[in-house]
Parts: C-alpha cells; structure tokens; sequence
C-alpha cells in the first residue's frame, strides 16, 4: 500500500497543476461528489491560484486516515480535512470539507 503522505502531496500538487487526469483517479465516487459539490459552491469566487502546499497527516479514524492539507497562496492559506480510505491497495480522497 501507498504511504498516506505520499498520496495526500501527490494529491495536492495535481490540485496546483489543475491536473484532471490526476485528480479522476485519486476520489472514490462519494469523494469525487463531495469535490464537485464544493467547487460548485466556490464558483464566480475570485481566488488566488495556489502556489503551496503542506501535509499534515492527523491519523486513523475507524478504516479511514485523516490528512490536513494546506493549499498556500497570495491571498492567505485554506485547510482542507480530507478523509482516505484504502481501496485495493490504494489511497482515495472519500470525503473533503474546508476547515473554518
């Protein structure tokens, strides 16, 4: 199995490069609506493109591991709490929320 660290900076530089291809790959279907949902939200916001990163892996929740990234730009940082289940050997973003 992947290290969660790897597959959360792996995830956060694909969220940077707007890499779709990527990103496709990384959610489970529940995770990838949850995505979608929350950019519909954002839409028509002006927002900095994100330049940064950093992981901060919080750990197990049930079957589930909980990451802490931190999107970095000019107009100030955004946490997102995301929650990874391990699918077939694999980490996947299952469910994704903004810190306030």
């Amino acid at each position: 199995m992947a290290d969660i660290a790897a597959a959360a900076e792996q995830f956060a530089k694909d969220l940077i490069a707007q890499n779709i291809g990527g990103l496709m790959m990384i959610f489970t279907p529940n995770g990838m609506g949850k995505a979608m949902a929350m950019q519909a939200q954002r839409a028509g916001t002006a927002q900095a493109p994100a330049t940064g990163f950093s992981v901060n892996v919080i750990g197990p929740d049930g079957d589930d591991q909980v990451v802490e990234i931190t999107m970095q730009s000019p107009d100030g940082d955004g946490v997102m709490v995301t929650r990874w289940k391990d699918v077939a050997g694999a980490w996947k973003v299952d469910d994704m929320s903004l810190k306030a």
